[in-house]
């Protein structure tokens, strides 16, 4: 307890170290260009989750270049490791409408005590398994970037898990909107978001139906306290919802155009989130045979003219599914789009403040190939900004990434996640439970709190010392080094975890750790934990 204890407080005096935390250090950033080494460090940090032991070395032999090739085809690596470890999670493949159907417990009356037990234990299991799913991906896939590339869509995209059937149909969401398209085209990335049951539950515009007329509403008030359960035409109308905005709004303000600030030349107004909600209703959910589909609802959709100022769509008086799907098309090919997803994807892969010139030609990239995301992906990776000096080691991981990184950089063996779902959970980014549509953040400033951070501390020293349930260090990962002189034992540890060098600070803390004594065990697992939790392990 009291190497723990004395770990957790070292650790704790770097965390106003804002230059290391998340600035870079700037004599650095102005000095001459990375080298071979730190290229290879800087792609496997940002285009996978971290490095494996060997696996810069590797990069280096075979060139940086090669390796981010073959990543940008992934159907291509051999990802039947991962797909072993995936084998019992039979919810990964089924569609909505059999995950419903396998998990969700339907009774004519109250269950039995037997019949909750049992419908608790189906609904945990289908809960469980998507999240122990992205996890395992993440640590374990020969497809390192594409789960990078997943993680960030999945946050773009988001949805809460807790949100009615959301908990049962979020594998089915991930695998038909996402995995399906992260190498194709946005746009059909966006009508798959927009036509799936989960984004229309997690959103209610299944919910959303035409605004009743003058005429229908005074004919509700004229009746207002009756019984109008025998008159079909009266029962419907009281029945009706009426207008939804929330997936139109965010429609537009997540996933297209961003965010619009007051006096913002070009922007959306509050009639064009009108207007496309109006133009989105009637997208709705229905059983269509064994599934669960995408339905359209002509009874309950807005057949009025329509004019989206903001994408310069008039829609006629005529109605339809085509009008939603318009306009989800010219949303997916508006220069704003194009300029908000170059943003955001620049900040994901290259600095929390992205070069303007970069995001101008990603942008450009974007719309010259009609949405193509392997071409935007290319398009970053291998411009020149991508290994500016200011870039590189400047951006501060998610507890996910750092999780997954950690797990990566120690060749940890995972036999099972619920201690690390956990611990994501005390970090504050649970898998598929972001309650907020915006997603969890990618910035250092959203991390940096130290009572957050001290969990992060927490788990690198229980990583190293065995005590992260279902996770254990590689039964000889010590043994090779233990019979050295201390020094390299550290020196050994620094290589291993940190390949791409390690900051005075961290040295620091680290140099006074060996002070402290114990035996040469004892050291290594105290200097591993120490190097985990370091602000050098945290910075991509």
């Amino acid at each position: 307890m009291a190497i723990r204890a004395l770990s957790v407080a070292a650790l704790s005096a770097l965390v106003l170290a804002p230059t290391v935390l998340a600035q870079g250090d700037e004599t650095a950033s102005q000095s001459a260009e990375l080298s071979q080494r730190e290229i290879a460090f800087h792609v496997l940090n940002r285009l996978a989750f971290g490095p494996r032991p060997g696996e810069v070395d590797d990069v280096l032999r075979r060139g940086w270049m090669a390796w981010v090739m073959e990543q940008l085809e992934p159907s291509a690596l051999d990802d039947r490791e991962l797909e072993a470890r995936l084998a019992g999670h039979r919810s990964l493949a089924m569609s909505s409408g059999q995950l419903l159907r396998t998990y969700r417990s339907i009774y004519a009356g109250e269950p039995t005590v037997a019949e909750q037990r049992e419908q608790n234990r189906l609904r945990e299991e289908v809960r469980r398994e998507i999240r122990e799913a992205v996890l395992l991906r993440a640590v374990f896939s020969k497809r390192q970037f594409q789960e990078v590339m997943v993680e960030f869509w999945r946050n773009h995209f988001n949805i809460d898990q807790d949100k009615d059937q959301c908990q049962y149909i979020c594998a089915a969401y991930e695998r038909e909107t996402i995995r399906e398209h992260v190498f194709g085209r946005f746009e059909d990335m966006l009508m798959a978001v927009a036509r799936h049951p989960a984004m229309l539950i997690y959103l209610d515009n299944y919910l959303s139906q035409k605004p009743l007329s003058d005429r229908e509403k005074e004919m509700l008030e004229r009746n207002k306290g009756k019984d109008v359960s025998g008159n079909a035409y009266l029962a419907s109308l009281a029945r009706q919802r009426g207008l939804n905005e929330n997936f139109a709004r965010e429609l537009m303000e997540l996933h297209t155009l961003g965010v619009i600030h007051e006096n913002q030349p070009g922007g959306y107004t509050q009639k064009d989130v009108i207007e496309v909600a109006r133009a989105l209703t009637g997208w709705s959910i229905s059983y269509e045979g064994d599934d669960l589909r995408f339905s359209f609802r002509d009874d309950v959709h807005d057949a009025n003219a329509k004019t989206v100022q903001v994408i310069r769509y008039a829609i006629g008086a005529r109605g339809g599914v085509e009008e939603g799907e318009n306009v989800v098309t010219k949303l997916a090919r508006h220069p704003g789009t194009a300029k908000l997803l170059a943003f955001k994807l620049c900040r994901y892969l290259v600095n929390d403040s992205p070069p303007p010139g970069l995001v101008d030609d990603i942008a450009k990239v974007y719309l010259e190939n009609d949405g193509d995301l392997k071409a935007v992906y290319t398009a970053i990776l291998f411009h020149p900004q991508f290994f500016r000096r200011e870039n590189f080691r400047v951006k501060f991981k998610t507890p996910f990434e750092f999780t997954a990184s950690a797990l990566r950089a120690t060749g940890a063996e995972v036999n099972e996640v619920d201690g690390c779902l956990r611990i994501l959970g005390q970090m504050g980014q649970p898998v598929f439970h972001c309650v907020d549509p915006t997603g969890y953040y990618d910035q250092a400033e959203a991390w940096l709190d130290p009572g957050v951070l001290v969990y992060r501390w927490q788990f690198a020293l229980d990583l190293a010392a065995n005590r992260v349930g279902g996770v254990r260090m590689p039964a000889d990962y010590f043994r090779s080094i233990l019979d050295k002189d201390p020094k390299v034992i550290q020196q050994r540890l620094m290589e291993t975890i940190l390949p791409g060098g390690v900051d005075p600070d961290t040295q620091r803390i680290l140099d006074q750790a060996m002070a402290s004594g114990g035996d040469k065990h004892q050291l290594a697992v105290r200097l591993l934990g120490m190097l985990l939790g370091s602000p050098t392990f945290q910075q991509q």
